[in-house]
């Protein structure tokens, strides 16, 4: 018996973990439904729902944050730093509610001058290509140099239409003293789910390496995020090509085949044609009146 909860227990996990974007609640309530171990399932869902909220770096915006959840700015179990508000809450992941508020001082203030740079810059470029976008950059200090981690997000979920979307990239790079350039690391992930009468789902996963000169906070800060920029633009533009060659191909063959004639469908025309025609029959199925 506990083996098989066990394998149960395990399979629930796995399943919920691949639950796409913007759908957690729904798989968890159809597995709770084939399930039915309420118990089992509520010993699941808190943490299982606190690694899909940090995994797909969930926004959250308040009167007092605006910040992604990360595993990188997570302070303890359940407690998130906003380091531009300057203010650590505790989050349910549940409710998706931020609360207990605390102030958090700065620990570095050179640091956080170049924190504040790479954030401004890239929230300018964020906020011109992303409607609902966010961007949270944040800082890791070591006795030889600073991490820096920047995180990109912009969902578009709509489940009434049958479809969600999610781009999210982290982008990670060190400073050394007197260095002038580094390495920066990106990973950008695009996720899509579309579910009308099917069930289709995209996952695109594309790694960057860039090499990033280093001068002054604001100058550097710039020149990253056009480096972002760049790569994300190139990503994007292969996506559509992408598209367009697998709505010619794939996707076309997903459809049923109609004729294509470009102009359009006098659907007047039709109804009466079809009327005269079973008045016409009808009366040569009465004989025509004398």
């Amino acid at each position: 018996g506990w083996v098989l909860i066990d394998q149960v227990s395990e399979v629930v996990s796995r399943l919920l973990k691949q639950a796409p974007p913007g759908e957690f609640n729904e798989a968890f309530s159809d597995l709770r439904m084939l399930v039915d171990d309420d118990t089992m399932m509520c010993e699941e869902v808190a943490s299982l729902c606190a690694v899909h909220n940090k995994d797909h770096f969930t926004p959250v915006k308040s009167k007092k944050c605006e910040v992604l959840l990360t595993r990188h700015n997570e302070l303890e179990e359940n407690r998130f730093l906003d380091p531009q508000n300057r203010v650590s809450f505790k989050y349910d992941h549940l409710k998706r509610l931020p609360s207990n508020f605390q102030d958090q001082p700065e620990e570095d203030e050179k640091g956080e001058l170049w924190r504040r740079a790479l954030q401004e810059a890239l929230k300018v470029y964020v906020s011109n290509h992303y409607p609902e976008g966010l961007c949270s950059v944040f800082i890791k200090d070591t006795a030889v140099r600073k991490i820096f981690v920047a995180c990109i997000e912009s969902h578009q979920y709509k489940p009434s239409s049958f479809w969600n979307g999610l781009w999210k990239s982290e982008w990670t790079f060190a400073l050394a003293p007197a260095s002038t350039s580094t390495e920066v690391s990106g990973t950008i992930m695009v996720q899509a789910h579309y579910f009308e009468d099917g069930n289709t789902h995209l996952t695109v996963i594309k790694d960057v390496e860039e090499t990033l000169l280093v001068t002054d906070e604001t100058q550097t800060a710039q020149d990253f995020a056009k480096l972002v920029e760049k790569a994300e633009n190139e990503i994007q533009g292969g996506l559509m090509e992408e598209y367009q060659h697998m709505n010619g191909t794939y996707l076309k063959s997903f459809r049923r085949q109609l004729p294509i004639t470009r102009t359009s469908l006098d659907w007047e025309k039709v109804v009466m044609t079809k009327i005269q025609k079973e008045m016409g029959e009808n009366e040569e199925r009465q004989g025509s009146p004398k």
